[in-house]
């Protein structure tokens, strides 16, 4: 058989249905583009952001020391095996014109190498590097001015500035953590070399481990890797606070003995001296008595000298008293010095991951944001392949219906079945084929650029790499052989095995039956003719039916789901920090401070700038949650009343009802208690990063969006977590709660030696939006993606009825039925199919947005699934937009159909 006319069939085919083959090119080009872009995403922005880590150095672990690292310290973590170790030092001060906070590091060697972005490096202690961001406030040459306290460690507080750079430990440009110096919010940091800082003694160590090069810092084998060294670390670290306090201790303690073993030969030399002035004032008392045994002559003599003696002994005696005076002034010294000295508490040791490293909030933003477009990849796509699917088996069934003529034609010219049915594969390979292609070359170009542009836009990461993945370009291929080939496959192997004498005659009619309806006889009777028609043709033809009702479904529930993602995320900013934590700053007091410093800072708490404050108890507990490969912070607040006030407020999830602070147990924030997959009266074990455990009851669970929080009373601190070391803190709301405000404020009470840090809102606000923005931006295109899905389906589904039906349709217009008329006999069925599917639809896409929302956030952030009222009528008005202008364009075609010419199409 001639091949020639059997291609140039194949190319009429394709020809002469337009509509069906861009329907389901678009259909599976749709399903490419949004399962290929969302699965690259993830990988490429990892990939690239490991390559900037790598290329620069970057630490895995950096231990931080609040008393410096000892030569102990040093000579311990210098001896880690496999490991590279760089010590440096840091401190937080204050811009000289603006009074903003700024981290000045001295300049790593190894690790953690700065990427030059203009300039040269500093050379003198009196050169500086700036960040990046900084830039448009000054330039190279430029002078720039700090000031610190009386016990800041930079031996200068004016340099020039030598060049722009970025480090690699600190990728946000937005939030770079809190601070010790200015409002408590770091601005900006920056670099110098070592010789700038007063002390030789450092004060954090970078440790980079040799097996851990290689491995993607987001992968799973990375963090589980990372989270045994950090173990390792940690245990080793354990005894190092007791030594380092009395390596502290050492010079001084000397000192002071040395100067108490003076002090005391300093009050036997007094007192020695005393005795002698004393023998002296008693003999010359002696002499005074005996003046009256001498003549008068020689008594006045006498007397005159005596008195010269008197004055000379009342001298010395002043002396002696004066340096009495001041023996015990030393004394006193002594003794506040070494009651200081006994009163230092031993040092702390903090070992931290890129992810939490202070500052490094950009790059747990960057891990989450990835990891939830990863999320969404895995549930999204699998939802839309699923109705393309659907569709085009329907849409592939009316081809093999309208081609019986043309097939019984090649049957009849000799083809085998074999090669008819390879016809219509051929036609579902051309199709989806060039739509998948398209797809998946969209999928790897425009989607990661668009999505990966948002989320590096707030760091200093460079721009990302774009590669090809064959992996998901592979299973988006055997996804269009799924969703389009297999069904072309099936329908035409069903439909054409008949002979091709049968294949002539049209196909015959679904064979009539009464449906549910009709035994409603009270109902049917009261229904118009075309009403009846209606309910009748919507049973009668079941496939067209469920694909309308599961095409619209689908797309309302992708439209749904896409659009309530973008209006949770926006709204989880003003739930968090508006409703469930308004406060304005936690005040945390040092612990201790003394008397004076309290009553400085309670004063200070009373101004006129301050609404309101209550004292609570604070701790930042480490622990390792279940399932997670890093350890997570967790706020502890003890309150020893029954709420809040208008700091806090606690809501109960599920109910929404308002719960006091529990006298037995404690209530955990939902995603915390979702980790450790405990419920109410359920007991909870939390171990932290020292290895201490601390059981308790859950007496409730309440929502929190941003962090993990454990909440108790007084008594169950005291029952429960009485090992756990807890600060002093005062929550505080301002008369006027301004960004600026709270600056102001926070900046005034940070000055204070009673105030240790200061936590606003605004920081994590920061880190909340940057990953709504992320993720709102991913979810924009998929919205448009449900949108022209939808758009699709509903023209592919009208279209295949208007064609399946047009003898029909010709029949009621030759009876006298108006233009219309014929329009609404057949679109009223797909009205009401789609009114269900959009009811369908609205049930799946409020399930779907729940899973979703379930699904994205990383370790501490919990998405809430309230959403506006435009996430329902938003779907609704799209349909309903689409049916309208496909009602019109229907009206359109039926006007123009020659109907006389459609009567006699099966003669």
């Amino acid at each position: 058989m001639s091949k020639k006319n059997y291609w140039k069939d194949i190319w009429k085919s394709i020809g002469s249905s337009k509509g069906r083959f861009l329907s389901i090119m678009l259909l599976m080009m749709l399903g490419a583009f949004a399962f290929v872009g969302l699965k690259v995403t993830t990988p490429d922005m990892q990939r690239s952001a490991t390559a900037y880590l790598d290329q620069q150095k970057t630490m895995d672990l950096t231990v931080i020391g609040s008393m410096s690292l000892g030569d102990a310290d040093q000579k311990e973590l210098s001896a880690i095996k496999n490991a590279q170790v760089d010590f440096g030092q840091m401190a937080d001060v204050t811009i000289k014109d603006s009074g903003d906070a700024i981290r000045i590091f001295s300049e790593p060697n190894q690790i953690s190498q700065v990427k030059l972005v203009k300039g040269k490096h500093p050379k003198t202690r009196k050169e500086i590097a700036l960040v990046s961001t900084l830039q448009d406030d000054y330039k190279l040459g430029d002078s720039f001015s700090i000031s610190q306290t009386d016990e800041g460690i930079l031996k200068e507080e004016s340099f020039t500035i030598t060049a722009f750079v970025n480090l690699p430990e600190i990728l946000s440009t937005t939030n770079l953590g809190t601070s010790t110096a200015g409002d408590g919010n770091l601005v900006a940091y920056a670099v110098t070399v070592a010789d700038a800082f007063d002390s030789d003694v450092p004060t954090l160590a970078r440790i980079r481990y040799n097996d851990l090069q290689g491995l993607s810092s987001f992968d799973a084998d990375y963090k589980d890797a990372l989270r045994d060294k950090q173990d390792q670390l940690d245990k080793l670290l354990e005894d190092n606070p007791k030594e380092r306090l009395a390596e502290i201790k050492a010079d001084p303690q000397d000192e002071i003995d040395g100067n108490q073993a003076k002090l005391a030969e300093g009050r036997q030399e007094l007192s020695d001296n005393q005795k002698q002035l004393d023998e002296a004032k008693k003999n010359l008392s002696d002499q005074m008595d005996s003046l009256s045994q001498l003549p008068q002559e020689q008594a006045q003599m006498a007397q005159a000298q005596i008195k010269e003696a008197q004055a000379d002994l009342e001298k010395k005696q002043a002396d002696l008293d004066k340096a009495k005076a001041e023996l015990e002034q030393q004394a006193k010294d002594l003794s506040e010095a070494q009651a200081d000295l006994d009163s230092l508490s031993e040092p702390s040791y903090s070992s931290y991951t890129r992810e939490t490293l202070p500052g490094a909030n950009g790059y747990e933003v960057y891990d989450s944001g990835s990891e939830s477009v990863a999320q969404i990849g895995n549930l999204f796509p699998v939802v839309l392949y699923l109705v393309a699917a659907l569709v085009t088996f329907t849409t592939m069934t009316r081809f093999v219906d309208e081609e019986r003529n043309n097939s019984a034609i090649l049957k009849a010219l000799g083809y085998s079945n074999r090669d008819v049915i390879r016809k219509f594969v051929i036609y579902g390979l051309i199709a989806s084929f060039t739509g998948t292609i398209l797809g998946i070359l969209a999928g790897h170009y425009l989607l990661p650029p668009v999505i990966a542009d948002i989320m590096t836009k707030d760091t200093t990461l460079p721009k990302t790499q774009y590669d090809f993945f064959w992996s998901y370009s592979l299973i988006a291929v055997l996804l269009t052989l799924v969703a389009a080939v297999l069904p072309a496959y099936l329908i035409a192997r069903r439909e054409l095995s008949e002979k091709a004498a049968q294949l002539l005659l049209p196909k015959p009619p679904v064979k009539g039956s009464k449906i549910l309806l009709e035994r409603f006889r009270l109902l049917w009777d009261r229904m118009s003719f075309t009403q009846k028609v209606t309910a009748r043709n919507i049973f009668r033809y079941k496939q067209r039916m469920l694909m309308t009702i599961f095409g619209v479904a689908g797309s309302v529930a992708l439209l749904f789901a896409g659009l309530g993602i973008q209006s949770s995320l926006s709204q989880v900013v003003d739930n968090q920090f508006g409703r469930l934590t308004p406060y304005d700053m936690m005040v945390v007091e040092e612990k201790d401070a003394n008397k004076d410093d309290q009553q400085a800072l309670k004063k200070a708490l009373q101004e006129s700038a301050i609404s309101s404050q209550q004292r609570i108890a604070f701790a930042n507990l480490s622990v390792l949650i279940p399932n997670q490969s890093q350890h997570q912070p967790i706020s502890v607040l003890v309150s020893d009343r029954s709420d809040f006030g208008d700091f806090i407020h606690l809501y109960e999830t599920g109910t929404g009802d308002k719960v006091p602070v529990p006298k037995n147990g404690v209530l955990l924030s939902q995603k915390l208690a979702s980790f450790y997959q405990v419920d109410k009266g359920d007991k909870i074990t939390l171990e932290d990063a020292d290895g201490k455990t601390f059981e308790t009851r859950v007496a409730g669970i309440i929502e929190m969006n941003a962090g993990h929080y454990l909440i108790m009373s007084q008594q169950v601190y005291q029952k429960d977590f009485k090992n756990l070391e807890v600060s002093p803190a005062h929550l505080v709301n301002l008369k006027s709660s301004s960004s600026q405000k709270v600056k102001d404020q926070a900046r005034e009470l940070l000055t204070l030696p009673a105030v240790a840090a200061i936590a606003q809102n605004s920081s994590l606000v920061d880190t909340v939006n940057s990953v709504v923005a992320s993720l709102s931006g991913a979810m924009t295109i998929l919205t448009i993606v449900a949108i022209l899905l939808a758009i699709v389906i509903l023209y592919n589904l009208t279209n295949i009825n208007v064609a399946e039906r047009i003898r029909e349709l010709s029949t009621i217009k030759v009876l006298g039925f108006y233009n219309k008329e014929v329009t609404m006999y057949i679109y009223r069925e797909t009205i009401i199919l789609s009114i269900i599917g959009i009811l369908v639809g609205l049930g799946s896409g409020v399930f779907l947005h729940k899973i979703i929302m379930g699904m994205i956030g990383g370790n501490d952030i919990l998405f809430g699934t309230q959403v506006d009222w435009l996430v329902y009528t938003a779907p609704v008005t799209v349909v309903v937009v689409i049916l309208v202008v496909l009602g019109w364009l229907v009206n359109h075609i039926l006007k123009t159909v020659d109907m006389l010419e459609a009567l006699k199409s099966v003669d």
